[in-house]
């Protein structure tokens, strides 16, 4: 089994020996961040149709506040072959949007 960070971290402040850090499978990180001109109460769209995209992973940090290029959240896709993750990344990239109900332009 591979370590997690939390297991990995608990290792090393209790002098254990490290876990595995092999990869398991190609995995590609992106952040939601707000985007330009918007600044209020947070609106998200795309997020169903990028949980409908195979292995990706959406994780959305609560924040009731967006404002241009605040890190919102961030989005973890992970497939068998990295060019496949990376496709996905960007076909999540082009359909989440953090924008705001009250624009600000």
């Amino acid at each position: 089994m591979i370590t997690s960070q939390f297991e990995q971290h608990l290792r090393a402040i209790l002098n254990l020996p490290l876990g595995s850090t092999h990869l398991k499978m190609p995995a590609v990180m992106i952040n939601l961040l707000g985007e330009k001109g918007h600044d209020g109460s947070v609106k998200c769209e795309g997020l169903t149709e990028s949980m409908a995209i195979e292995g990706v992973k959406i994780h959305v940090y609560g924040k009731k506040h967006t404002r241009p290029m605040r890190k919102m959240g961030h989005v973890t896709v992970m497939a068998g072959d990295l060019a496949i993750a990376l496709d996905r990344a960007d076909q999540v990239k082009q359909l989440i949007k953090v924008t705001s109900w009250d624009q600000n332009k």
